[in-house]
């Protein structure tokens, strides 16, 4: 009988608790937690989950004797110093701190518990007569009785979903709110659709486009600049998924490619009178392996479109530090496509990219033009883009004319273009360009 007791002691030990350690585990945890709210009713409790090293694969930098004197130190140091209704280990790795009352936890509440748990613990630890420092980030979420009637895979779900955002946090700390867990859950959604509908051909995208006109004549066309629109109006408009797409470079490239070959299927018709044409792309477009092989193959049979096209890219002061990149600008502008800088001003300009002649256009912010009118910093700086683009032989594209009363500051030369709602709404691409239709 008492062989069995203590087999049956040996089996619970196991299951609550970290065979390499002896700290009580996830397991552990979830028991604890749930004969609390056994025992009391409206008991509000706030989950602490504090990644160790800000990253979870930190304590393999050490070995296991190591790591397990490290855990079970900020261990003990937390659960002394804090007193926690429970304490214990998740996978091994996260420490996890529970603390429970009788009323709601306030936001201002939780926060001030993730700054003392950063107080109490240690910011740097001699191991092996090394000073290392230590950095933590903290993932908080309030837990309440009606929660623990949800799945237990929704509670870790959203656990997890805390913890990344913690790691992502510039100070480490995190308190979950539903509204960022249904906004992530919507931006994979998106991203998911996005990937699909690109798989399947593209037939769930359609280009449109908005003119660039002449300056001396703004009646006449110099060229397009194309936009993407997405059937699925339930992912929102451009202005929603497109953020999404730009935070993941392999779907902004098929993207990219999609529009690039749809361009040309377009613009190759005999029956399309179209000017020029301006593409947007991104800056880790252009630095692909295949970026220059793949837009060379796309217009391999329509090779006289090549000097049609203008590829728009956004300033980006760093750009140019990546050899291949350049190799891919300079390659392409060879076989005759031209470059434009995006919304030049809109932060830190780098001029020195204007002198290498990587670009045959500058496109100005809008928000220059916008604030010309009662700015004289803007209104001046409008006026030496204009000078300056004129002395090394680039275009100037102006984008954001809104209003008549605007076309009386913007100048009227050659190599200056103007593009805004003034002028024409993005509208789908069909047949001839016509401002009026």
């Amino acid at each position: 009988m008492q062989r069995l007791k203590r087999e049956q002691q040996k089996q619970k030990a196991k299951h609550f608790f970290c065979e390499e350690n002896k700290l009580p585990n996830i397991n552990y945890i979830q028991d604890k937690f749930c004969k609390i709210y056994e025992r009391k009713e409206n008991i509000q409790s706030v989950i602490h989950i504090i990644c160790v090293g800000r990253t979870p694969d930190y304590y393999r930098f050490f070995d296991q004797r190591t790591a397990n004197a490290i855990k079970s130190e900020l261990h003990n140091t937390l659960s002394k110093t804090l007193s926690p209704s429970i304490i214990g280990l998740f996978e091994d790795k996260y420490i996890v701190l529970i603390f429970t009352k009788n009323s709601v936890w306030q936001h201002e509440q939780i926060l001030e518990q993730q700054q003392l748990l950063k107080r109490t613990l240690p910011s740097e630890k001699t191991i092996k007569g090394k000073v290392l420092p230590f950095e933590y980030a903290i993932a908080s979420m309030d837990i309440s009785s009606r929660d623990l009637h949800q799945s237990k895979d929704r509670i870790f779900r959203r656990i997890a979903f805390g913890v990344s955002q913690s790691l992502k946090q510039a100070d480490g700390l995190y308190i979950y709110r539903d509204k960022d867990y249904s906004l992530n859950l919507m931006k994979r959604a998106t991203i998911h659709a996005l990937h699909q509908d690109v798989r399947q051909g593209g037939d769930q995208f359609e280009l449109y486009h908005q003119p660039i006109c002449y300056s001396l004549n703004t009646s006449q066309v110099y060229a397009a600049e194309v936009l993407l629109r997405w059937k699925r109006s339930e992912y929102g408009g451009p202005g929603v998924f497109m953020p999404l797409v730009a935070q993941e470079p392999p779907l902004h490239y098929s993207l990219t490619l999609m529009i690039i070959k749809k361009v040309v299927s377009f613009i190759s018709n005999p029956e399309h009178n179209f000017p020029d044409i301006s593409i947007n792309i991104s800056n880790s477009d252009l630095s692909m392996m295949d970026f220059y092989a793949d837009v060379m193959s796309a217009t391999e049979n329509f090779p006289e479109l090549r000097s049609k096209i203008i590829f728009e890219i956004v300033e980006y002061c760093d750009f140019f530090e990546r050899k291949h990149t350049r190799d891919n600008l300079l390659a392409l502008k060879q076989a005759g496509f031209r470059f434009a800088i995006d919304d030049f001003g809109s932060g830190y300009s780098n001029f020195a990219l204007l002198s290498k002649k990587y670009f045959d256009f500058i496109k100005l912010d809008k928000s220059l033009v916008k604030d010309s009118e009662t700015n004289v910093t803007a209104s001046e700086t409008l006026k030496f883009m204009v000078k300056l683009c004129e002395r090394i032989g680039v275009g100037l594209i102006i984008e954001g004319v809104e209003e008549a009363s605007q076309m009386k500051f913007l100048p009227k030369k050659s190599h200056v273009y103007l593009q805004g709602y003034l002028f024409s709404r993005p509208k789908r691409m069909k047949g001839d360009l016509t401002l009026n239709g």
